[in-house]
């Protein structure tokens, strides 16, 4: 009798040591269940965050394109004003210039490159004199391969130019005479006051300016200027053919376009081009 007894309580200990074992292993599976649950979601959340700062601008921002078409006035080489198509493309290039012109020359250039802004004080009005002739049609291509001063530069120009294209040289010339010392410190507000100074008033492109709507486009444009191999600021391409170094003269230039040559070449040294940094563009900041 006894011996049943021990055989019965053995048996029933067995049955609650393997209801036991079980329940654990249950519980067991439900903890990392959970724990795997919540590091899964927290990877969600991670992913969604890094999502909404990248793309965050361009799906919920007022982000705008520019994309006017108009006339601006230039000086041809007989000292005439001669009015000329200039047009905002979509991909990314203010376009300056006839379409029949026989050479098709692009130009980038960053506002807070140093060598951009020496370049442009220095062969702007030869730019502007070619095109006037209709040796050249231009397309300016503005980047921001520097500092975050040229990203909300390049913004200001392509919000007033998206309202007003005949003023893009104005405010494109005035920028570039403002000191680097002073723009390093602007946001894009400060832009969007300054234009104000050039001739530029709609409230509206105003605001869009101050707000930073036009910075996906800048910045859509220097990542395309990479992808196209632009090796830094200021570079020129013509005829989809990039130059080893930047024209320095008007000679310089006419040659480069296959233009009839109307000086001596002068002996001007040629700021070097600020090489493209590794580092991502901001947008919509």
């Amino acid at each position: 009798m006894a011996s049943k007894d021990r055989d019965r309580i053995r048996k029933l200990r067995e049955e609650a040591n393997a209801i036991r074992k079980k329940e654990e292993a249950r519980k067991r599976r439900n903890r990392m269940l959970a724990q795997f649950g919540i590091v899964g979601g927290a990877v969600v959340v991670i992913a969604a965050i890094v999502v909404l700062v990248v793309f965050g601008p361009r799906w919920f921002g007022n982000q705008v394109t520019p994309a006017a078409e108009g006339e601006v006035e230039l000086t041809n080489s007989a000292g005439e004003a001669v009015s000329l198509p200039i047009r905002v493309e979509e991909d990314g290039g203010v376009v300056v210039g006839s379409d029949d012109a026989p050479t098709k020359l692009d130009y980038y250039f960053d506002f807070s490159c140093p060598h951009c802004q020496e370049y442009h004080a220095a062969m702007e009005t030869s730019y502007e004199q070619v095109i006037a002739d209709g040796d050249v049609q231009v397309t300016y291509h503005m980047i921001r391969f520097v500092q975050d001063y040229g990203l909300y530069a390049g913004s200001a120009v392509a919000g007033v130019i998206d309202v007003q294209p005949e003023l893009f040289y104005t405010v494109m010339n005035g920028i570039f005479d403002v000191p680097a010392e002073t723009q390093v410190s602007w946001s894009y507000s400060d832009y969007a006051s300054y234009v104000q100074t050039l001739g530029f008033t709609d409230e509206e492109t105003l605001q869009n300016i101050s707000d930073g709507g036009y910075a996906t486009w800048i910045s859509d444009n220097t990542q395309s200027a990479r992808e196209d191999g632009i090796p830094g600021t200021p570079s020129v391409s013509v005829n989809g053919t990039i130059l080893e170094t930047v024209p320095a003269s008007l000679a310089e230039l006419q040659e480069a376009i296959g233009a009839e040559v109307t000086e001596d070449p002068a002996a001007t040294e040629t700021p070097a081009a600020t090489e493209t940094p590794a580092a991502t563009d901001t947008s919509g900041e």
